[in-house]
């Protein structure tokens, strides 16, 4: 007759968690491999730059016309006066290339009081002289001049005729984000360049680009000046090109040789 075997009895919570483990325990292994994050592999970013040089096609001009006086009235009245005069002047230029683009106005009051002298004790010290015009208005007009090469001449002549004040000047071109394309592109060559060195020293191999992100884009403000109030004849160079620069991140999934 053979032997019975007569397993052992469990306890009711013994039990319980073993049978709670036979049904949920294939659940809750594929839960946990579910919540765990999938294996990215490795990776190389790199930071491209790059930069397009094209010659300016135009200046861009700021000039301004000024107007001192006693009063507000009269500071309005002879400054509207003045800009009437400032417009023909401007448009006299047209055919030079010189158009105006926008302008803008302000009207400012000396409230300071003039200088006044240091105070001691046991003296007192004179009233402060009040500024003899102390409304100014003043009209910034915003010019586009073609003609590079004759930018000296037609600016000097704005200038000499004793209205208008030249405060600053940029050099542009027409079709600006073509120029800012090319810098791209100029950037991610140079990114590729640098990943194809990268992964020849690590002796890996560049499988696939996972993400480009767009970096800075600009061009570079050439030819930015300060002009003194009293210039008449005006001496600037135009730069021989403006620089476009740009920058881009890639990142290549990669993997041993």
């Amino acid at each position: 007759m053979a032997p019975m075997i007569h397993p052992l009895p469990l306890k009711a919570p013994a039990l319980a968690a073993f049978m709670a483990t036979l049904l949920l325990g294939p659940a809750a292994a594929q839960s946990s491999n579910e919540n765990s994050p999938p294996s990215r592999g490795s990776v190389l970013t790199v930071h491209g730059a790059g930069s397009f040089e094209q010659k300016p096609d135009y200046g861009r001009f700021e000039v301004s016309l000024v107007t001192q006086d006693k009063t507000l009235e009269a500071t309005v009245s002879a400054h509207e006066e003045r800009a009437g005069s400032a417009i023909e002047v401007l448009r006299r230029f047209q055919q030079a290339g010189v158009k105006i683009e926008r302008s803008r106005f302000r009207l400012d009051e000396d409230r300071s009081g003039g200088y006044q002298p240091p105070q001691y004790p046991g003296h007192r010290p004179p009233p402060p002289k009040k500024s003899a015009t102390p409304f100014t208005a003043t009209t910034t007009f915003i010019l586009k001049a073609n003609g590079i090469d004759q930018l000296n001449a037609t600016m000097s002549r704005i200038a000499e005729t004793g209205l208008l004040r030249v405060q600053s000047v940029t050099f542009k071109v027409e079709n600006e984000r073509a120029a800012l394309l090319e810098a791209r592109r100029a950037a991610m060559l140079d990114a590729r360049q640098q990943a194809k060195v990268y992964a020849e020293a690590a002796d890996v191999t560049l499988v696939e680009i996972n993400a480009i992100t767009d970096g800075e884009a600009s061009p570079s403000e050439v030819g930015e000046a300060d002009m003194p109030r009293s210039l008449r004849r005006i001496q600037i160079v135009p730069p021989a090109t403006i620089s476009f620069n740009a920058t881009v991140n890639v990142t290549w999934r990669i993997s041993p040789r």
